[in-house]
């Protein structure tokens, strides 16, 4: 094992919205619970000397309650920022996105939807600028940010596979994503 990614906790969501990097989604209290968790599995099972979180609240939130286990210092990186998704979807509920073309799209194949605020290779490519130059190191970031990332760098073949739930820790070992 050499790095790790974690999905930051559920967040404080009321409206049900696509909240992308819209500021101030803060975790809930079971986010902060799952946070928790994670940190104690990570301190028993690895060995980490660095945290690199992305900046947006949530993560930052989820970085900082596995800091305060581990004894490591978190560092921020826009390179583990949220991807968007499509530019029509920001700020609109959950049930009118499935509702449109671009999520019929995106549950296929994300690579294809319309508009995207950011081609999905692109996420792949400022993670892995983070990754290939640090060692032991703990990413916090975002459902599809990592995805992107091990999709591409597995060259897996199913983008639908492996999106990390809520706190789930992966990494990659041998080119397969292994959950813990």
């Amino acid at each position: 094992m050499s790095n790790l990614f974690l999905r930051h906790g559920e967040v404080n969501n009321l409206k049900n919205i696509q909240y992308a990097d819209i500021p101030g989604y803060s975790l809930n209290e079971k986010g902060k619970s799952q946070a928790h968790g994670a940190a104690k599995k990570i301190q028993n099972q690895f060995e980490i000397k660095k945290i690199i979180s992305s900046p947006l609240l949530r993560a930052r939130q989820t970085a900082e309650i596995v800091s305060n286990l581990l004894k490591v210092k978190v560092i921020y990186s826009k390179n583990l920022s949220e991807w968007c998704g499509s530019m029509n979807w920001i700020g609109k509920t959950i049930d009118e996105i499935v509702k449109t073309k671009e999520y019929k799209i995106y549950k296929n194949n994300p690579q294809n939807i319309l508009n995207p605020v950011e081609p999905l290779v692109n996420v792949y490519e400022r993670v892995l600028n983070e990754y290939v130059n640090n060692q032991n190191t703990l990413f916090v970031s975002h459902q599809d940010t990592i995805r992107s990332f091990t999709y591409f760098f597995t060259v897996d073949d199913d983008f639908t596979k492996f999106r990390p739930k809520h706190c789930e820790i992966q990494s990659i070992n041998n080119s397969k994503i292994v959950s813990y």
